[in-house]
C-alpha cells in the first residue's frame, strides 16, 4: 500500500471515544477545528450513520486516491500481466476486446484508449473495489431496473450508480455528494428531495433513485439526446459542458476532452462509465466469479406517527437500531421528523403485522414529541435537560452521544417534548399502501385554517413546531420566521416569545372566515367519518380544514370542524396563493412547504422542466 493511502485511511479511521471529562453540569465547549476527515464529514452528514456508511465512505475516498494512481498522479501503474494470469495473458487479449458487442449494450458504447485505461484500472489496481461494487449491485438493481423500465430510459444507467458510489447510499464524498446517485444538496433540493437536520433524502435509495433518472431525462433532452454529454454534464454540470461544445463546435465528447476545458474527472467520467458497463455485463469473463451477491432490497411499508423514536420503532420491527437505519438510511437523527403528521417507514419484510401490533402497546411515556435544541454559550447538559423536563442519561441516550460529558457550542441535539396523552394508544400505525404517483385529490391538503381572535404574541410549548404554530394561528411560516427574525424553522425552544402580527400576514394562503373556528378534541373510538357525521360536515372538508393527508386521527388531536375557511360540498372555488420564489427555493421545497406535489406545482404553473428563478411567481391552489 503505498504511503498516500496509508496516510489517507489514517485520517479517515474514526477516533477512540474519550471515556472521562468534565461533568455533565459544566459549561459547553467552545466548536474545535475538526481534528479529522471524518470528523468533518460528522458535522455535515447525519449522526445516524451506519456502519456501513462510514465503510462506504472511506472505502469511496480509498477508491478515489487509487483512481488518481493509475492516472499517473500518485505511484505508477503495474504492468498487463499484474491484471491477469501472466500465462494466459500471453495468448488473448486480458481485455476481451474482440468480444464487446455494442449492440448489447442500451447505452452508446464506444472501445478506445480512454475506455481500455478505465478497463484496465477495473481489473487492476481497482478490481478489489469492483468486486465489492458487483456484489452490493444486487441490492439495488431490481429497483433501479423496475424505476428504469417504467420511464422506458436505457437499463444500463445503473453504471452511472456504481460509477458515482459504488452502489452505497451511504457514500459521503469528499465534495459533499451523498448518496446512490451522489447528489450534491443545491441538486438534489431542485429535484424533490428532502433535505434538512432531521432527513436527506439523498441516501433514500427510492427517492434518490427516481431524482436521478428525473435529473438525467432532463439532462438528455438538454443535450439533444446526446447520452454522453448528458452523463459529463452530471458530473461536471450542464452549463460548462455546453460552454465546452460551444467553443469548440461539436458534440463529439472525445474531441472535446481533446482541449482540456472540462476538469480531469469530468474528461475521465464517460470512459470509466463505459468501461464499468463492458466488465459488468459480462464479469465472469474479466474472472469476477464466486462473488457473495447481496440480496435484494425488501421491506414493507408501515405509516406511523410523527417524532417517533428511533429506538422504539427498531424494537417494534425486531431489528436493531442500526439495521432499521440500513432499511430508512435517510433519518439524520434519532427520532422522526415532527412533520408530516403520519410518515411512512420500512420494516423488514414480512413484518408490518407485527410492527403495527407492538407498536399500538408502546406505553404512553415513550411517545413523545421531539424539536431540534442548538447548544448555546454556558449551557450544560445538565441545564438542557433540566429545562425540558428529562435526566441528563436519557438526553445523552437518545442523541447518541460519543462522549456523554461532552457538548460544544453550536452542537444540534434532539430534545423531548411532551409525550401523547396519557391513555393513549398508537392506533395510526398501519401498513402503508404502495406509493402513487400522485396523491389523490381528495387528499390534497388546503390552504391553513383561519386564525382565531387575534393574538399579539405566542409563548413556545413543549412539543410545538414553528409548522404546528402557523397553522394553529392561520398563518404561514415563512410569516413566522420573518416576523421573529427567525432563519432555522426547526430552531424553537420552549419558553420563547414569537411575535404573530395579530394574524394579519401580507400574503395569506386563503381567505380567513367571517368567524372563528370551532375546535373538537378527538377522544377514543372516534374516527373522521363519525366527526364529520356529528359535525355535519363531510371527511374531505375535515381532511380540508385540517391539513390531513390521510384519515388518521389520534387520541387528544384538536380538530376543526366549523368554520375551516372551506366550502362544505362540492360548489366554490378552490382558493389560490401566489409565490414569490426565492433565492434557494427549488421546487421540491415548495411543494413541500405548501403541503402538495411537485407535479401538482408544475401542473398548475405550467412548468415543463425543473427550472424555477427568484422572483417568479408560482400560483398554489388550496
Amino acid at each position: 500500500m503505498n504511503v498516500a493511502l496509508t496516510v489517507l485511511l489514517a485520517f479517515l479511521a474514526p477516533r477512540a471515544l474519550a471515556q472521562s471529562g468534565p461533568p455533565p453540569d459544566a459549561p459547553a465547549l467552545e466548536p474545535s477545528r475538526p481534528e479529522s476527515i471524518w470528523d468533518y464529514i460528522e458535522s455535515e452528514a447525519a449522526v445516524t450513520a451506519t456502519s456501513a456508511a462510514r465503510e462506504a465512505t472511506v472505502e469511496l475516498a480509498a477508491e478515489r486516491l487509487d483512481e488518481l494512481a493509475a492516472l499517473g498522479a500518485v505511484g505508477a501503474e503495474p504492468p498487463t500481466e499484474y491484471y491477469l494470469n501472466p500465462v494466459a495473458a500471453t495468448n488473448r487479449d486480458p481485455l476481451h476486446l474482440d468480444k464487446v458487442d455494442p449492440k448489447e449494450f442500451d447505452i452508446p458504447v464506444v472501445v478506445n484508449d480512454d475506455v481500455k485505461r478505465w478497463m484496465q484500472y477495473f481489473l487492476g489496481r481497482g478490481r478489489k473495489y469492483y468486486t465489492r461494487y458487483l456484489a452490493r449491485s444486487t441490492r439495488w438493481l431490481p429497483m433501479m431496473h423496475a424505476e428504469i423500465e417504467r420511464r422506458g430510459m436505457p437499463r444500463d444507467l445503473v453504471y452511472l450508480s456504481m460509477i458515482e458510489s459504488g452502489f452505497s447510499p451511504g457514500a459521503y464524498s469528499y465534495a459533499s455528494a451523498v448518496g446512490l446517485w451522489q447528489f450534491m444538496s443545491a441538486t438534489g433540493r431542485e429535484y424533490g428531495l428532502r433535505i434538512d437536520w432531521w432527513v436527506d433524502e439523498r441516501r433514500d435509495p427510492e427517492r434518490a433513485t427516481s431524482a436521478a433518472l428525473d435529473y438525467l431525462a432532463y439532462l438528455n433532452r438538454y443535450f439533444d439526446g446526446n447520452w454522453w454529454l448528458a452523463w459529463a454534464g452530471y458530473n461536471g454540470g450542464q452549463g460548462r459542458v455546453m460552454n465546452a461544445s460551444r467553443r469548440y463546435g461539436t458534440t463529439d465528447f472525445w474531441k472535446i476532452i481533446q482541449y482540456d476545458y472540462l476538469h480531469t474527472e469530468t474528461e475521465n467520467y464517460v470512459p470509466k462509465l463505459i468501461a464499468a458497463a463492458i466488465i459488468g455485463k459480462h464479469p465472469e469473463r474479466y474472472g469476477f466469479v464466486g462473488l457473495d451477491y447481496s440480496e435484494p432490497f425488501t421491506f414493507d411499508r408501515v405509516e406511523v406517527p410523527a417524532s417517533t423514536p428511533v429506538e422504539v420503532l427498531a424494537r417494534c420491527a425486531g431489528v436493531d437500531e442500526e439495521a432499521f437505519l440500513e432499511l430508512n438510511p435517510k433519518l439524520n437523527q434519532w427520532a422522526l421528523p415532527p412533520d408530516p403528521e403520519v410518515q411512512t417507514v420500512r420494516v423488514p419484510k414480512g413484518a408490518s403485522a407485527r410492527f403495527v401490533e407492538a407498536l399500538a402497546k408502546v406505553p404512553p411515556a415513550e411517545r413523545q414529541t421531539f424539536q431540534k435544541h442548538v447548544v448555546r454559550r454556558g449551557e450544560s447538559l445538565g441545564s438542557i435537560a433540566k429545562r425540558y423536563g428529562v435526566s441528563t442519561a436519557d438526553l445523552a441516550r437518545l442523541n447518541h452521544l460519543k462522549n456523554v460529558n461532552h457538548i460544544s457550542v453550536g452542537m444540534s441535539l434532539v430534545v423531548p417534548g411532551a409525550g401523547a396523552p396519557e391513555g393513549a394508544a398508537l392506533t395510526d400505525a398501519k401498513p402503508a399502501a404502495a406509493p402513487a404517483a400522485a396523491p389523490p385529490a381528495a387528499a390534497k391538503p388546503a390552504a391553513p385554517a383561519a386564525p382565531p381572535a387575534p393574538v399579539t404574541t405566542y409563548t413556545v410549548k413543549a412539543g410545538d413546531t414553528l409548522a404546528s404554530i402557523a397553522q394553529a394561528r392561520g398563518v404561514t411560516m415563512d410569516q413566522l420566521k420573518a416576523w421573529n427574525a427567525i432563519k432555522d424553522e426547526n430552531t424553537i425552544y420552549v419558553g420563547q416569545k414569537l411575535s404573530l402580527k395579530g394574524g394579519s400576514a401580507e400574503a395569506a394562503p386563503a381567505a380567513a372566515a367571517s368567524a372563528a373556528p370551532t375546535v373538537y378534541t378527538v377522544k377514543a373510538g372516534d374516527t373522521l367519518s363519525g366527526v364529520a357525521a356529528a359535525h355535519r360536515t363531510t371527511v374531505d372538508q375535515l381532511k380540508s380544514w385540517n391539513r390531513l393527508t390521510g384519515s388518521t386521527i389520534t387520541v387528544g388531536q384538536r380538530l376543526v370542524v366549523k368554520g375551516g375557511g372551506g366550502t362544505s360540498g362540492a360548489s366554490g372555488s378552490t382558493p389560490v396563493t401566489t409565490y414569490t420564489v426565492r433565492k434557494g427555493d427549488s421546487l421540491g421545497l415548495i411543494a413541500e412547504r405548501y403541503n402538495c406535489t411537485v407535479a401538482e406545482l408544475k401542473a398548475w404553473n405550467g412548468i415543463s422542466g425543473n427550472t424555477i428563478y427568484p422572483g417568479q411567481k408560482l400560483k398554489i391552489k388550496g
